[in-house]
């Protein structure tokens, strides 16, 4: 059904059926990739973003604004403030730009946690953050996860 937005756990399929990522259903992160200029979504998520943004024009450069800023902030914090410990909630996955590739693209060393009450977005953060030579990555059945970093 094009017209409804799977939301995570307490949806009427229950939390095991949302864990495997549904197609056929528009997913408010997917949809978020979508006006970030992201490749990590399907039809149905392109069909819902381009209602949202018939009835509100101004939400891709809403969208992109909030991810310029997340990117300005973590920058800010990583080369003028030092941290090097993140903790994102409600991360947005699937999208560009996400705090640790900001973090880690300033200073390899910083470690970022993220928490997120959907098992659809821990299924895309399973496929998506996968270690790499900036960093460790896990995921954890608990739609909690972290790690991401590079160990010490």
């Amino acid at each position: 059904m094009a017209g409804r937005w799977r939301s995570g756990p307490g949806d009427d399929a229950g939390p095991k059926a949302a864990r495997v990522v549904d197609t056929a259903v528009a997913h408010i992160s997917r949809v978020y990739d979508y006006w970030l200029g992201g490749k990590d979504n399907f039809a149905v998520d392109r069909i819902a973003a381009e209602r949202v943004i018939a009835a509100y024009p101004d939400i891709v450069r809403s969208a992109r604004g909030n991810r310029v800023f997340l990117g300005r902030a973590v920058r800010y914090l990583v080369r003028d403030a030092g941290i090097r410990q993140f903790l994102d909630i409600g991360t947005g996955l699937p999208a560009a730009n996400n705090t640790h590739e900001v973090a880690q693209s300033a200073a390899p060393e910083c470690r970022v946690v993220y928490v997120d009450n959907d098992p659809v977005v821990l299924s895309h953060a399973k496929a998506l953050l996968a270690s790499g030579p900036e960093g460790a990555t896990a995921a954890s059945p608990t739609v909690m996860w972290g790690g991401v970093g590079r160990k010490n």
